[in-house]
C-alpha cells in the first residue's frame, strides 16, 4: 500500500510540472530591441512552434531608409540564403515602417528577415515582434513529462487492481476444529485388584506346663 501511495505522489507531481511547463510554452513571446544591420548583411529572427500560431510585428528604420521584410519557412529561408529565391516567402513587405500580422498554419521553424534590397545598405531598425503558439522545446518537454505522469498513473491503477484480485483469490483460513476421534478407542482399563490381606500370624503354641498325656 505504501508503494502505491508513493507512485501516485510521483505521478501527481509529474502531471503538475508538465501542466505548468505546457502553460508556459503557450505564453506569447515578445521581442523588442534596436538592431543594426551591417551592409551586405541581413537581420534574422528564428523561432519554432508546435501546431498553429500567429506572428505580428512593428518594424521601423530609424534613419527613414526603406527596407524589405520577409517571413520564411525552412524551405523558403534556404532558398533565400543560397540566393536562388526559388521558394516564395510566406510574407513580404517593404517600407520605412512595416506593421503586419499573419497566421502560422503549422508546426515548424520560421524565419523573419529584414534587409535592404537590392543595395544591401546598413540599417538601424527598431523592432517589436510577438509570437503566439506552443514553443517547440518547452512543449516537447511538457508533453514528455505529462505522458510519463499519465503512464505512471495507469501502472499504479493496474498494480492496485492486481493486488485487490490477488487478495480476493487467496483461500480463507480454515476454522479451528476439534481433533478427530479415534475410530479404535483403547479398551477401558481393568480396575486395580484390591490389595491382598496381610497374612495373619500363626497361632502360638500354649505354654509347656510339663503335662504329659499318655
Amino acid at each position: 500500500m505504501k508503494r502505491t501511495y508513493f507512485l501516485v505522489a510521483i505521478a501527481s507531481l509529474q502531471i503538475i510540472l508538465g501542466s505548468i511547463t505546457l502553460i508556459g510554452a503557450a505564453q506569447p513571446v515578445r521581442t523588442t530591441q534596436n538592431v543594426v544591420v551591417l551592409s551586405e548583411a541581413y537581420f534574422l529572427y528564428d523561432f519554432g512552434i508546435l501546431g498553429t500560431g500567429r506572428l505580428s510585428g512593428n518594424l521601423t528604420e530609424l534613419n527613414g531608409q526603406s527596407f524589405h521584410l520577409f517571413v520564411f519557412d525552412d524551405a523558403g529561408f534556404t532558398s533565400f540564403r543560397d540566393g536562388s529565391n526559388t521558394v516564395a516567402p510566406l510574407f513580404e513587405q517593404s517600407g520605412t515602417n512595416i506593421m503586419f500580422s499573419m497566421n502560422l498554419t503549422g508546426s515548424g521553424q520560421y524565419h523573419v528577415v529584414a534587409v535592404d534590397v537590392p543595395q544591401r545598405r546598413e540599417l538601424q531598425i527598431h523592432l517589436d515582434l510577438v509570437v503566439v503558439g506552443l514553443k517547440t522545446g518547452e512543449a516537447i518537454v511538457a508533453l514528455i513529462v505529462l505522458v510519463g505522469g499519465l503512464a505512471l498513473v495507469g501502472a499504479t491503477l493496474m498494480l492496485s487492481v492486481w493486488s485487490w484480485r490477488r487478495a480476493r483469490s487467496a483461500p480463507a483460513p480454515a476454522p479451528a476444529s476439534d481433533p478427530p476421534s479415534d475410530p479404535f478407542p483403547d479398551p477401558p482399563l481393568d480396575p486395580l485388584p484390591d490389595p491382598l490381606p496381610e497374612p495373619q500370624e500363626a497361632a502360638q503354641d500354649p505354654p509347656d506346663d510339663n503335662t504329659r498325656i499318655y
